[in-house]
């Protein structure tokens, strides 16, 4: 949810330098099931406007009508949506909306944070009571500061709702064609910061990739350097097997989430033994991470049913799902 909460505070800043109020929903409890679990949020600006979703698409009407109190008052309020009846969803949602009075320095200060790859918390403070609550609200910690979305917060007594939200997740793609714009399209829309790495002989820039946040062009020897993490996902699919072995190389002392190889098993077996030709030292730890061919089979054969398959795979490793159809699940869909 960090890229959700991410792209709120954009929008925030965008209105807040037109002088638009907005205001921002989470869903604090529910009691049953329904399409969101609580931690979501949306933004609704003053004109009627809506940022994000907390539900499939019902529940949102009756927010924006609850919300036109919170605009006149400029005080907080909670409401609850009972689903029974109207969604299919089984559940009775409860939701706080407060004015979002950030000012656009302490706005500023947490995309910034987000978008160099911090992790931070929010605390939703709130009683389950209907109505209007002047003290209630959330509360952003990054780095032991604290930003209140409005002055009046204030946490004692009252029920709280708290997200360790983790850093932005990130996709290093390896490589410059097709379908690497493709899969950076597609990523982008998932909230993932995507970083394009091609070698300086593509010719490309930044302009080609589609939701890149980033276009690369480092050496074979300066690719130890990035910052992958295990909050970060790898993929090379350069088609170009020399290239795809020098980035390996490069790659062999990371330990990111994911690292996808483009191509059939075979090539897999290439890049293995060639790393280990010239890194023998390479730890079994990293060979395991390869996933090649990467992706998921769902018969993919254009480039973006191609970039399905392997997000939808890296969805399942970093999520530790077990791949099976949802009417084969036992259960809940969503733990």
């Amino acid at each position: 949810m960090t890229h959700e909460l991410h792209q709120l505070l954009k929008a925030h800043l965008s209105y807040h330098e037109h002088n638009q109020k907005v205001v921002l929903v989470t869903l604090v409890s529910l009691n049953g099931s329904s399409y969101r679990k609580p931690g979501v949020r949306m933004m609704i600006t003053e004109s009627g406007q809506m940022i994000g979703a907390v539900s499939g698409g019902c529940v949102e009407k009756e927010i924006k009508l609850q919300a036109q109190e919170v605009f006149q008052t400029n005080k907080p309020k909670m409401m609850t949506y009972d689903g029974r009846y109207r969604l299919g969803c089984e559940g009775i949602l409860h939701l706080l909306i407060e004015p979002m009075a950030l000012n656009l320095e302490e706005t500023k200060s947490i995309i910034d944070h987000l978008e160099n790859r911090g992790s931070l918390s929010v605390s939703t403070h709130y009683q389950i009571d209907i109505g209007l609550q002047p003290d209630s609200g959330s509360l952003i910690t990054v780095s032991n500061q604290v930003f209140p979305i409005h002055s009046k917060v204030r946490p004692e007594g009252k029920s709280v709702f708290t997200q360790n939200l983790p850093a932005l997740f990130e996709l290093f793609i390896f490589g410059a064609e097709h379908d690497s714009v493709a899969l950076s399209e597609f990523a982008e829309k998932l909230g993932w910061q995507v970083t394009i790495v091609a070698p300086a002989d593509e010719q490309k820039s930044i302009e080609h990739f589609t939701g890149a946040a980033n276009l690369l062009t480092p050496l074979y020897d300066q690719v130890a350097e990035l910052p992958i993490t295990a909050e970060s996902a790898v993929m090379l699919m350069t088609h170009n097997l020399s290239k795809d072995v020098q980035y390996l190389c490069a790659l062999s002392n990371t330990r990111p989430a994911y690292l996808g190889l483009l191509g059939p098993a075979r090539r897999r077996e290439q890049l293995i033994a060639q790393l280990l030709d010239f890194r023998p030292e390479t730890d079994d730890t990293f060979i395991e991470l390869l996933r090649g061919p990467a992706g998921i089979d769902i018969g993919a054969l254009s480039a973006h049913e191609i970039a399905v398959s392997i997000i939808g795979e890296i969805l399942a490793v970093t999520r530790s799902a077990k791949l099976i159809p949802l009417k084969e699940k036992a259960g809940a869909i969503h733990d």
